[in-house]
């Protein structure tokens, strides 16, 4: 066995250098999807155990898995890409997209990391700037994603900010120009071409203290340099530093009708800024990431003290908080008498506790508290309580009481079937949608999808795009056939690992959800397809 590997190696070296190209390049994809299949049943299995009753230990324990597998799976991407990059093979693709969404969608995934260091993360557009744009939104969001992941890292104190602007170039395109501003550490100016390259950053101090491996910013430099543009920097040691990036896309036309696919595909970002109050770092970061995940923009403090100065500079910014999230400790009632006798208008608040006990609603409502959840607390509730609070205050409702129970009579049963061949996603899948009330079929391959569509209507499909005997594109494709002679259109939402939504427009997918989502993503996703069929 060991002498027919030796041939097989000996056999590639006379390979021509583009075919041994092209079988690194296989060798990357194959074991980068099987790496992650199971990294991402690593990140599933413990988001679900996080969101159930833990203690303090179990939960920071289960929180540094989290994010050394997020961090396992972000390199896995990363060394992909490098690969791509070094051989050719990156390939843009150019699809409608809206680039003031595609930015709110990027400070929305990154605000829970700046949340937790105390940091502003904030960004503003030039004013009459083109919205629809035609390029590669996932690769446009990845470049600046990368810039941002590295203003926040290496910031401890102050803000991190983005500027968009752009003009019109004379072929008719748009010249983006972002900038990417920090008050962090700074960059000598010794190290500013060096952190370009591959692997490399300002020092060895700075890697030891800051940690990453020095890829982020030469794929940022490298996609711009295939988006027609390239990025530099200015920085002073000690005050911070920007980064200049710009990149050339076409201008595309807004079309009657937004398509419910673009609202998939790039979420909707309508930030709703909500307060959190919990004297525990460990819950707070949780509420942060967990609202973070939704349509809000959440702001953790510690004590009621420094909420009302939260809730001053919110008011300032001109995005007023809109509710608040208490969670302080096993008698919460009387810091929430506190703290609402000293607001100056209505705002909806929440309390959250370990656990119940009886009489807690009955107090809740001679209070007037908007909200009230108790420990365990399912996936999906606090988003979800907080919207109901908030549309129940605009509707000037200062008497409901929402809780779990409410939010379940009020929540409609939907039937999803899930196509995915791994025992393991199909599982956590299907536990996440029936706790949350819905009916779930799961099957394990695409072709036994499509002979259940053929025998029962389905709210919606999760279709995984690779599965053996039938994927997720061939399975589409069928169904949407047979739609054509009489069947009603099911909204399919495809997931996947990779970045493939120009593949699953083009067979006529409806939504897409990334490896690894949370509770919160796969419920929105569901519910919001769900909508736009009854609609």
């Amino acid at each position: 066995m060991v002498d027919e590997a030796i041939d097989l190696r000996d056999s590639e070296r006379d390979l021509p250098a583009h075919r041994a190209a092209d079988a690194r390049t296989r060798f990357l994809v194959n074991t980068s999807h099987e790496i992650r299949n199971y990294v991402n049943e690593i990140i599933s299995n413990n988001a679900e155990a996080l969101d159930s009753e833990l203690t303090l230990e179990q939960r920071g324990a289960l929180a540094t898995v989290q994010s050394s597998a997020q961090s396992l799976l972000t390199l896995v991407n990363d060394l992909y890409d490098v690969s791509r990059l070094e051989d050719g093979n990156f390939i843009l693709e150019s699809t409608p997209f809206l680039l003031r969404r595609t930015i709110d969608h990027l400070i929305k995934m990154h605000s829970p990391a700046a949340a937790e260091k105390g940091l502003d993360l904030t960004h503003e557009f030039e004013p009459g700037l083109e919205d629809w744009l035609i390029g590669d939104p996932g690769r446009f969001r990845q470049m600046i994603a990368n810039l941002v992941e590295n203003a926040i890292r290496f910031t401890n104190v102050g803000a991190v900010r983005i500027k968009v602007g752009g003009e019109t170039n004379n072929s008719g395109g748009l010249s983006l120009h972002i900038e990417v501003s920090d008050t962090g550490i700074g960059i000598p100016e010794d190290a500013r071409e060096r952190i370009f390259e591959w692997f490399a950053q300002g020092n060895p101090a700075t890697a030891r203290n800051f940690g990453g491996i020095g890829l982020g910013l030469p794929i940022a430099a490298r996609i711009a340099g295939r988006m027609g543009g390239r990025i530099w920097l200015e920085s002073t040691p000690g005050v911070g530093s920007t980064f200049h990036c710009t990149a050339t896309l076409q201008i595309g036309e807004a079309p009657d009708e937004t398509p419910a696919i673009v609202d998939a595909f790039v979420s909707a970002s309508q930030e709703i800024p909500v307060l959190i109050i919990s004297d525990v770092e460990e819950e707070r970061r949780r509420l942060v990431t967990t609202l973070g995940e939704t349509s809000m923009s959440p702001i953790a403090v510690a004590h009621i003290e420094p909420a009302f100065g939260a809730l001053r500079r919110a008011a300032e910014r001109d995005s007023p908080i809109r509710a608040v999230l208490l969670a302080m400790g096993d008698d919460p009632f009387h810091i929430y008498e506190r703290f609402s006798s000293a607001l100056t208008e209505k705002i909806p608040v929440v309390i959250a506790v370990p656990s119940g006990r009886r009489g807690d609603a009955t107090l809740c409502r001679e209070l007037g508290v908007a909200g009230y959840l108790a420990g365990p607390i399912a996936p999906g509730d606090v988003g979800d309580t907080i919207k109901a609070v908030i549309n129940l205050n605009e509707q000037g409702d200062y008497t409901t009481l929402v809780t779990s129970h409410w939010l379940r009579e009020g929540r409609n049963s939907l039937k999803v079937l899930i196509a995915d061949d791994s025992p393991t996603n199909l599982r956590l899948t299907t536990r996440m949608l029936e706790n949350r009330d819905h009916s779930v079929t799961a099957v394990e391959n695409g072709r036994l999808a499509v002979e259940a569509v053929r025998l029962d209507d389905y709210d919606v499909v999760l279709m995984d795009l690779q599965m053996p005997v039938m994927d997720g594109i061939e399975a589409t494709a069928a169904i949407r056939a047979e739609e054509g002679h009489g069947r009603p259109h099911v909204p399919i939402v495809a997931i996947t690992a990779y970045d493939d939504r120009q593949r699953c427009l083009e067979a006529g997918m409806d939504g897409y959800l990334a490896k690894p989502y949370r509770p919160q993503e796969l419920f929105d996703t569901v519910e919001r397809m769900a909508v736009s069929r009854a609609d």
